[in-house]
């Protein structure tokens, strides 16, 4: 991704925001089954630990407790 590094910083947190909602509620986007979404979101928060910290999620906050 080429950006600068805020901006950077702020659309990767948006692609984890976005799919830690897809995964808690498929309806937001019925194209995406919940088990990739939860994929991509596992991925995400394994290559930046620091983001998702930042966040407050864990590979649970997947799962709406």
């Amino acid at each position: 991704m080429n950006a600068r590094p805020e901006i950077r910083q702020r659309l990767i947190e948006i692609k984890i925001a976005r799919w830690c909602r897809v995964a808690k509620y498929p309806s937001l986007d019925p194209r995406c089954p919940p088990s990739r979404a939860r994929r991509n979101f596992w991925r995400l928060i394994s290559k930046y630990p620091e983001t998702a910290e930042k966040l407050r999620l864990t590979a649970v906050s997947v799962y709406g407790f």
